[in-house]
């Protein structure tokens, strides 16, 4: 019974939750960010690949930040985290973005970017240096805006587009 009553309250989590809704909007929108650091870096005199690599500098703290091409290890893994990352902040975006979002797009537009402040306000100021995002080694502080307006900009576009029943 009590193996029973575990499951109802994990399924009640996930209902509360809603992580294929996450998973849908927190690709999007680290996507979204992935790209705008790679625009930003090339702009900057970098290249695209650097910010994506330095999100590995917890795993190899000399080497991903001096990392500027692409590499399993620090491009594709680096991306890996950072997409999951999005999830992890999609979450919340989930469950406070409006549930009928067509009807209320500046509630959309409110979520999405409370969402991505406090993302960076986490990712900058809350968490040790050691497990920020990295981006900051190879973006000024501009193209970091951009980056967190990218999350904002995936998260809302998927909530405005997706069908009312999903």
């Amino acid at each position: 019974m009590k193996e029973a009553n575990a499951w109802a309250r994990a399924a009640g989590w996930l209902r509360l939750l809603n992580p294929r809704r996450a998973w849908l909007s927190g690709t999007v929108a680290g996507l979204c960010a992935a790209a705008a650091a790679a625009y930003c870096a090339r702009r900057e005199g970098s290249t695209a690949c650097a910010p994506i690599n330095a999100v590995t500098h917890s795993l190899w703290p000399q080497r991903a930040v001096r990392e500027r091409g692409f590499s399993v290890r620090h491009t594709v893994l680096g991306l890996g985290i950072h997409q999951a990352a999005a999830v992890f902040w999609a979450l919340m975006f989930e469950r406070i973005v409006p549930r009928a979002p067509r009807a209320d797009p500046a509630g959309v537009a409110v979520a999405a970017a409370a969402t991505a402040a406090t993302a960076y306000c986490v990712d900058y100021h809350v968490v040790p240096e050691r497990l920020t995002p990295g981006f900051e080694a190879h973006l000024g502080p501009r193209s970091m805006t951009c980056v967190y307006v990218g999350i904002a900009v995936g998260l809302a576009a998927v909530a405005l587009l997706r069908r009312p029943q999903d």
